[in-house]
């Protein structure tokens, strides 16, 4: 179910600057108060990008592989400042092992039997105008602007850098501006996808660019689904789009910072998921170590006055070709049929089967999953059972 505007709104969401020294997966996103010149960009998928060459040994540096070096890039410029404490953010070499884990399965042609991610960048065109690029710089300090030549299609290059040095020196690679960038997480096993970090540079803010980064990871979470899931006859590969946001009781930001940033996530389509949710334990270290004052969203970008056919009716509609029902049948398929609640507030049903089993898979994307490949002999006999933990209990109560 979800509550269309004051629930949602009044909620808070955050990006964290203060919030009980725990790390978190909320997504992100920065308030568009003011409407502001639009820039031209192109946008980098890593997961793409790792696959265009080969793998690197296990023994080499990360950043031997060029979309490793944009990943640093992007983690150190926007998600640090973004996310100052340690605890609060994804640590990079999780990141790492992840795309090293997705590059390896690739080459194999294999399924993967645990949660995949990828993350696009928006990265500033270099055919940008001037006005744009001036205003960066300036507020870089009168710094020289960096730019590369990125595509989704071909790989990453980075031209080298001018110089009125010896032409025997070896140029150096110029970095990228980025403007932002989205992380998207595939879950197989409850075949749904989460919305994990956006995040946008300050600089950048208020052009509408959100939209455009949000559209490319959600078509990037449907490519993570083709690529690493294992197709059902009778389940769609997305069942549902999750995102997990602050409560405003987290204390992280401003009540009014707060409804800022739900109201930027509601713009972007999320809805409020009437679901017991709180976020499981991100390490193994205490099985009841949830984390409580969040909420749980799902992708619904409907209103009351634009509901969209019930799951019946849709079955008429298959050759529709409309933006509502594509999106519908692409992101929405759980949509059975919609209602009032107690509080006469228009609500949609979903098979709460769905956000459980989301729940549950997180549990084994921590704690391991039943046929252990995420762990050595030995090891899984030191991790506690996550059937025991509170929360578990009460969302398989619920």
């Amino acid at each position: 179910q979800y509550h269309q505007q004051s629930t949602l709104l009044n909620q808070g969401r955050s990006t964290p600057t203060e919030n009980k020294q725990r790390k978190q997966k909320n997504s992100k996103m920065a308030p568009n108060n003011e409407r502001k010149p639009s820039v031209r960009y192109q946008i980098v998928s890593i997961d793409h990008e790792c696959n265009t060459e080969p793998m690197p040994s296990v023994h080499h540096d990360p950043l031997s592989h060029p979309c490793f070096t944009l990943l640093r890039q992007f983690y150190d410029e926007l998600m640090v400042s973004a996310f100052p404490l340690e605890d609060e953010r994804d640590d990079l070499e999780d990141w790492f092992q992840c795309f090293r884990m997705q590059m390896n399965l690739r080459q194999m042609q294999k399924k993967a039997d645990e949660q995949t991610m990828d993350l696009v960048v928006m990265i500033l065109d270099e055919e940008d105008d001037e006005a744009a690029v001036d205003a960066f710089e300036h507020s870089k300090n009168g710094r020289r602007r960096y730019l590369s030549q990125s595509s989704m299609f071909g790989g990453l290059y980075t031209p080298t850098s001018s110089s009125d040095e010896t032409s025997t020196k070896q140029s150096t690679p110029e970095k990228p501006i980025i403007i932002g960038g989205a992380a998207v997480e595939y879950y197989q096993e409850s075949r749904v996808g989460l919305l994990s970090y956006v995040v946008l540079h300050s600089d950048f803010r208020g052009r509408g660019l959100a939209k455009y980064l949000h559209e490319e990871a959600l078509s990037r979470l449907e490519i993570l689904a083709n690529t690493y899931g294992t197709p059902l006859p009778s389940t769609p590969l997305v069942q549902a789009v999750f995102a997990e946001t602050n409560t405003a009781a987290a204390g992280d930001v401003t009540p009014e910072q707060s409804l800022l940033r739900h109201k930027s996530l509601y713009n972007l389509g999320y809805r409020l998921v009437n679901f017991p949710y709180a976020q499981p334990p991100l390490s193994t270290e205490d099985v009841n170590a949830s984390f409580d004052d969040l909420v749980l969203l799902v992708y619904f970008p409907f209103t009351s006055d634009s509901l969209p056919l019930s799951n019946e009716e849709q079955q008429s509609t298959v050759d529709d070709d409309t933006t509502t029902v594509q999106t519908m049948k692409r992101f929405c398929s759980w949509y059975k049929s919609q209602s009032k609640d107690n509080n006469n507030r228009d609500t949609v049903q979903m098979d709460v089967s769905i956000p459980f089993d989301y729940v549950e898979d997180f549990y084994n994307s921590v704690f391991g999953y039943e046929n252990g490949n995420n762990f050595e002999e030995g090891v899984v006999e030191r991790i506690p059972d996550y059937h025991t933990a509170k929360y578990y209990q009460l969302a398989h109560w619920f």
